[in-house]
C-alpha cells in the first residue's frame, strides 16, 4: 500500500521556509488503523503527524466549509487537538482534488477534542478555539522557578497572576515571567518538571511566557515524559490557552504577536487574537516543503 503524504512547517517566518514546526499530513488514511497510524507517526518522529480519514465537500454549494475527520499523533500517543497541525491540515485538506470551486477558504476539522473551524488568512490559516477552562496552578512560586532552573532569584520573576493550569483541547501549565530575559533564562529540570508536573496532570507541559512589548509575547513550552525534555518550536494549543487567560484577565479586543522557537533554531511567529467578547484564534503561515510517498507492505 503506497501513502502520500505532505510535509509543511507551520508558524512559519517570512523569508524563511525552514523556520516553524514541521507536520506531516496523510490525505487519505482511512484504511489506517490506530496501531499503524501510530507506528507511521513513530517512524516519522515528527512532533506531530497528522491522519485525515473522512473528506466531506458539499459540490452543491461552492464556498461552503470543507469538514474533515482528522487524527493526530506524536511519536509516543495520540492527541486530542494541537495548533499546528490543525493549520497545516486545513492547508492540506483545502486543496484536495474534487472541491467545488478550487481551493476552499474554509475548513471544519472533526477531533477528538471536538470541531475546530479554520479559515485562510493570507498566506496561513486560523483556528478559531474552544471555549475552555482554568485553574489554579498548585505550585508556588518558589516551586516554579525551581523547576524552571530560574536560580536564587527566580521566584521574584514569577507573575502568579499570569499562572495557572488552562485548558481549551489541551492542557498546559502556563507561567507568567516579568520579562523576557527570565523567559531566555529557563533551564528546565526534565525529572522535576515530571516529578512535580506528572501528578497533576496527564501531559506534564509547562509554558513560560512573558510580555516582550504592548502588543507582542516571548514564550517558550517545555514537555518532560520518561525523564527526557523536549522544548517545542510552535505551539498552537498552548497560544490558544494563553488567549483564554489573556481574556480572563480582561484583555479583550487585541491582536498579537507571539514569538516562540529561537532557542531550538526553528523561529516562529504565531498571530494570537481575543476578539472584544473574549474569543480566541491563533493564526500562522503555513509553508509546504516537500511531498512524498511512504510504502507499507
Amino acid at each position: 500500500m503506497d501513502l502520500p503524504f505532505v510535509l509543511l512547517n507551520v508558524f512559519a517566518r517570512e523569508g524563511d521556509p525552514f523556520s516553524g514546526n514541521p507536520l506531516a499530513v496523510f490525505p487519505d488514511a482511512g484504511s489506517l488503523d490506530t496501531e499503524r497510524m501510530q507506528a507511521i507517526a513513530r517512524q516519522l518522529n515528527l512532533s506531530e503527524t497528522t491522519f485525515v480519514t473522512r473528506v466531506e465537500a458539499d459540490d452543491e454549494e461552492p464556498g461552503t466549509p470543507v469538514v474533515a475527520d482528522v487524527r493526530i499523533f506524536t511519536p509516543g500517543y495520540e492527541m486530542p487537538f494541537a495548533g499546528h497541525p490543525t493549520l497545516g491540515t486545513a492547508d492540506v485538506v483545502a486543496g484536495l482534488p474534487g472541491i467545488l470551486g478550487g481551493p476552499a477558504d474554509d475548513v471544519v476539522l472533526r477531533m477528538p477534542a471536538g470541531p475546530i473551524p479554520v479559515t485562510r488568512e493570507g498566506d496561513g490559516w486560523r483556528l478559531a478555539a474552544r471555549s475552555g477552562s482554568s485553574r489554579a496552578a498548585g505550585v508556588d512560586a518558589a516551586g516554579l522557578a525551581g523547576i524552571l532552573g530560574l536560580g536564587d532569584d527566580g521566584p521574584d520573576r514569577v507573575v502568579e497572576a499570569g499562572t495557572a493550569w488552562v485548558d481549551v483541547g489541551v492542557e498546559q501549565l502556563l507561567v507568567q515571567l516579568d520579562d523576557v530575559e527570565a523567559v531566555r533564562a529557563c533551564r528546565p529540570d526534565a525529572s522535576a518538571v515530571e516529578r512535580v508536573l506528572a501528578p497533576m496532570t496527564t501531559e506534564p507541559h509547562v509554558y513560560v511566557w512573558a510580555w516582550a512589548g504592548e502588543r507582542s509575547l516571548e514564550v517558550r513550552l517545555f514537555a518532560a515524559l520518561g525523564g527526557a525534555l523536549d522544548e517545542d518550536p510552535a505551539t498552537g494549543s498552548a497560544c490558544a490557552n494563553l488567549g483564554a487567560l489573556l481574556a480572563e484577565a480582561g484583555h479583550r479586543g487585541v491582536d498579537l504577536e507571539v514569538s516562540q522557537g529561537a532557542h531550538v533554531s526553528r523561529p516562529s511567529l504565531l498571530r494570537l487574537r481575543v476578539d472584544g467578547e473574549g474569543v480566541v484564534s491563533v493564526a500562522g503561515r503555513v509553508v509546504r516543503v516537500g511531498e512524498g510517498t511512504l510504502h507499507l507492505p
